[in-house]
């Protein structure tokens, strides 16, 4: 990081549930202090009722520049990469007040975004693994009220077995390089299409039984259990009620 940033930088705190503490660390000088506070307290309190659960620290540093950013994460990101959460309970986000300067994003999207990144800190409480990654990048997408930006084709969607194309970060990361919006789209689809057709409760069972290093074949014995059906089965059923066709080109939305 930049360290004359870093010292510039104040820290704050406030309460975020029952026993639970955040702290936000940011320049005096940034304007959107208190939509931070607000839109933390906001994700902190839709994740914490989604995962039951509290968790006693959580630390949000507000980031100023991709610059900054790129030292933070140790190497040159893109510009559709706003934040990070770490594994010690800390968030690093671009601040609102130059959300839409530094990325792709628009600035209405830093509450939802936020939100996405406190769910990976219940997810990492739960699962101390990154893997299946659209297991976890699924569901902080839908636990944050997200939805997916794809408006192009693409034949990952037709295909019953994707879901083992974005399971590991080796994959998921191959997938993200050339279509960044692909790999979250699906991943939001399928959490979204378990949710509704089964539960909330069945996904947080099924994360809270991944332990260990990922094994696929191990997760779709687990999956069978939990489920009662083989996961190609379910993603058979899952990618025949995708709604492929639409005018002006192919959308990808769940069809209720």
């Amino acid at each position: 990081m930049n360290k004359n940033i870093n010292l510039e930088k104040n820290l704050t705190s406030l309460e975020l549930g029952y026993q639970a503490k955040g702290f936000v660390a940011f320049l005096s000088k940034d304007s959107s202090l208190n939509r931070v506070i607000k839109d933390f307290r906001c994700g902190y309190t839709r994740a914490s009722s989604f995962f039951k659960k509290e968790i006693s620290k959580v630390k949000l540093t507000l980031v100023y520049s991709r610059e900054e950013m790129d030292s933070l994460i140790g190497y040159k990101t893109a510009s559709w990469f706003v934040g990070y959460a770490g594994f010690s309970n800390e968030i690093f986000i671009l601040s609102p007040s130059v959300f839409d300067k530094e990325s792709n994003h628009s600035k209405r999207d830093f509450r939802k975004v936020l939100c996405h990144e406190i769910c990976h800190l219940f997810i990492r409480q739960i699962h101390h693994s990154y893997e299946p990654v659209w297991l976890e990048e699924g569901l902080a997408y839908w636990v944050a009220g997200q939805k997916s930006r794809l408006r192009n084709s693409n034949p990952i969607f037709n295909n019953p077995k994707a879901i083992f194309l974005i399971d590991t970060r080796i994959r998921w990361n191959k997938t993200i390089s050339s279509q960044p919006d692909v790999p979250y789209a699906l991943a939001f689809l399928l959490v979204d299409f378990l949710i509704k057709r089964y539960s909330k409760d069945s996904i947080v069972k099924l994360l809270m039984s991944l332990e260990g290093r990922y094994s696929k074949k191990k997760f779709c014995q687990k999956f069978r259990k939990l489920y009662g059906k083989d996961i190609k089965l379910i993603m058979e059923e899952f990618f025949s009620i995708q709604n492929i066709k639409q005018e002006g080109g192919e959308k990808y939305v769940f069809r209720t």
